[in-house]
């Protein structure tokens, strides 16, 4: 199953659709853009209480963590790696590289599309109000997604002629760097767009849109998988477009499932199939699941409770989706979803200093003044 990890493929080109929706709608509707302060924290509560949770309990109580030596064990000996897996910055130091839970390497490249995000907007912003046309304007939202792809682009130029493979820990930390895979957020940036455009933008797609995605979607899988399998791709080096092809196959079949049709049906097969009750139970728990699920299998390979062939691997399956399962729907009911309830809560209003000082004297004053009147009335009240 060698093509499995796309998954993380269609992670990213997820976030990059999911995440620029909004900025691409305001710039098109012009509204102001989406507030950084409360988009920061909504993903704060979005990725870290569940993360903590699942890091102190793999890497701090049970011994199920990565450590350094690729082994498996607690890292509270090396509290730098302990924290740089805290803060998600993993990716970014030889001594905590490829530490914690295994898969959070690419939750540590989507901090860096989060963090980069308000930027990209601000490009898209400074482009889209110079334009006078809406074909300038949608090509101005097009902008930061020809930036991804250039950075993406210039990193794995950099991976393999400045800090070629064998150099060292640079050359390491560079290929999990979120610069190297910024150019796979940009096919779900490109659909976020395209969608905007067309339900709020004068677009239309033809009536047969769905079929040619369909089949472009189809060509590129056949594509990549016959020229991966015998090898091809990774002979022309640099240039191997495995990723690139992947994230845009990811981004096609992205669109099939939210580009309105031309009839106004909005629940296609495709659609219904997603809408399987079990389907929307294990997405819901889905993030604890992706993050539960290898620090489970090494703890249970570990206790010699795993086994080989053909048999052991439905075995193993059954084992994990079990124990991974379970842990997950916990996670998810008690940490995830408070979290996301915080979500809709409004923040309190930040006073300045200066304000908060002015408050105070206010304060100060009206109690004052509550109590002056109070001695006045028991002054003139004759005693009972």
């Amino acid at each position: 199953m060698p093509h499995l990890p796309v998954g993380v493929t269609l992670f990213f080109t997820l976030s990059g659709y999911l995440l620029y929706r909004p900025i691409a709608t305001a710039l098109l509707q012009n509204r102001p853009l989406p507030d950084v302060r409360r988009y920061l924290r909504h993903r704060a509560l979005r990725i870290f209480p569940a993360y903590w949770v699942i890091l102190t309990a793999v890497a701090v109580v049970v011994p199920a963590a990565i450590t350094g030596s690729n082994g498996l064990g607690r890292l509270v000996g090396d509290p730098a790696a302990l924290l740089a897996n805290a803060a998600l910055l993993q990716n970014h130091f030889p001594r905590s590289l490829d530490t914690g839970i295994g898969p959070a390497w690419s939750l540590a490249v989507e901090l860096g599309f989060y963090l980069l995000l308000p930027l990209l907007a601000v490009l898209a912003a400074v482009c889209y109000r110079r334009t006078r046309t809406v074909a300038g304007g949608i090509l101005a939202l097009l902008t930061p997604v020809l930036a991804m792809l250039l950075v993406g682009a210039t990193a794995k130029a950099a991976g393999q002629w400045l800090l070629p493979p064998g150099t060292g820990a640079g050359h390491d930390i560079l290929v999990r760097n979120f610069l190297s895979y910024a150019d796979l957020f940009a096919p779900g940036m490109g659909l976020a767009v395209a969608h905007t455009a067309i339900v709020h933008s004068s677009l239309r797609l033809p009536r047969w849109w769905n079929h040619v995605v369909a089949v472009a979607l189809l060509t590129t899988v056949i594509t990549v998988v016959m020229l991966d399998d015998r090898g091809l791709l990774w002979k022309w080096g640099l240039t191997n477009p495995y990723q690139r092809l992947t994230a845009l196959a990811c981004a096609l079949l992205l669109a099939l499932v939210v580009l309105p049709q031309r009839d106004g049906a909005h629940r296609t097969s495709l659609v219904r199939v997603l809408e399987w009750r079990p389907l929307v139970a294990s997405g819901m728990a889905s993030y604890s699941l992706f993050l539960w699920h290898e620090p489970v299998i090494r703890r249970l390979e570990a206790q010699g409770l795993t086994s080989a062939g053909t048999a052991g691997f439905l075995s193993n399956l059954l084992l994990v989706v079990v124990a991974a399962g379970g842990l997950s729907a916990l996670t998810y009911l008690y940490v995830e979803r408070p979290a996301l309830r915080r979500k809709n809560r409004r923040p309190q209003t930040q006073l300045s200093p200066w304000n908060t000082v002015l408050l105070w004297f206010a304060r100060r004053r009206i109690w004052a003044g509550f109590a002056l009147r109070r001695a006045r009335i028991e002054a003139t009240t004759p005693e009972r």
